[in-house]
């Protein structure tokens, strides 16, 4: 989400791209919403074996990445939540495999949030192949937001609200009978969930949403009164807006060209985005940084720990 909102800032103004963004962050906040709502009301449940519960869970397997609102690992099976906090009158089309949301007479179509589920039971299940095959994997959707109905239900997709959440998920621990794990096996699934973690990648922003890189505003921000601009004299940053000084005021644009522009910096690209005429000025901040720093066929350039 930081992310977004260093774009937001940065975009020229007048970008038509600026309430496309403003939206994107209204979504992300209202997601975060509700996985906490989803997490929270977890704290109510009760099973007869012995459960964990595990939230934003971000795995990776080779090439493939995973990002899981929430798993409930049980003594008989693994639990895939995801949240969708989406108001308005939902429908969904099983013959079609299509859902939207009506709201004030619109239809608007959005990612059928099954399918996801169904991808990320997949992932789970060979997660577990190795250690845990025997394990059931399975999951439902829960939709969180608190001004939403349900208009159209589909037969078959495990799809409930929240307020019926905790009844859903006994329900699945109940028909899970026949093989049961001890607690050392929950252990060792929790154990490989940590060793698996992997933060996830999202590539650059302005790749994601093919903004042209002239689009973004360059210069080092004032964490004063965020104006952008600050100018380096001797050793620090000063703020021509507001007269702050701040020595490291470039370490949040050099955060902002990763998020935004590129997962590598060069010597060059850091000149041009924080507005540094000195290659020797540049370097020295650069290698004074907590980045890897990497030689190629003769050029330097540099990446996030």
């Amino acid at each position: 989400m930081n992310g977004h909102f260093a774009l937001l800032n940065r975009l020229r103004d007048g970008s038509v791209m600026a309430d496309f963004i403003r939206e994107e962050i209204r979504k992300q906040e209202a997601g975060v919403r509700g996985e906490d709502r989803l997490v929270a009301r977890l704290k109510e449940l009760r099973l007869q074996g012995e459960f964990r519960v595990f939230s934003d869970v971000c795995l990776v397997l080779d090439d493939w990445k995973v990002q899981i609102d929430c798993l409930v690992v049980t003594d008989r099976c693994c639990i895939v939540l995801e949240s969708k906090n989406i108001s308005g009158h939902l429908y969904f089309n099983e013959e079609l495999d299509e859902f939207y949301k009506e709201e004030n007479g619109v239809e608007s179509p959005i990612s059928n949030p099954y399918f996801q589920l169904m991808r990320h039971v997949r992932f789970m299940k060979e997660f577990l192949r190795k250690t845990h095959p025997l394990m059931k994997v399975t999951g439902a959707v829960i939709m969180t937001a608190k001004s939403h109905r349900i208009m159209q239900k589909p037969t078959h997709y495990p799809i409930y609200k929240l307020e019926s959440m905790i009844e859903r998920v006994t329900q699945i621990y109940n028909s899970s009978e026949g093989t049961s794990f001890s607690g050392k096996d929950i252990e060792l699934v929790e154990k490989l969930l940590l060793e698996k973690r992997s933060d996830y990648e999202h590539p650059p922003l302005c790749e994601h949403y093919r903004i042209p890189p002239n689009e973004i505003r360059l210069g080092v921000e004032c964490p004063g009164c965020s104006e952008l601009g600050m100018r380096r004299t001797g050793k620090t940053w000063i703020c021509p807006h507001c007269k702050k000084r701040d020595r490291n005021a470039h370490k949040k644009a050099v955060d902002d060209y990763f998020l935004l522009i590129n997962n590598k910096i060069t010597n060059r690209d850091f000149r041009k985005f924080c507005m540094v005429e000195s290659i020797y000025v540049a370097s020295r901040m650069l290698g004074n940084m907590d980045l890897h720093m990497h030689k190629a066929g003769g050029k330097t350039y540099y990446t996030k720990k």
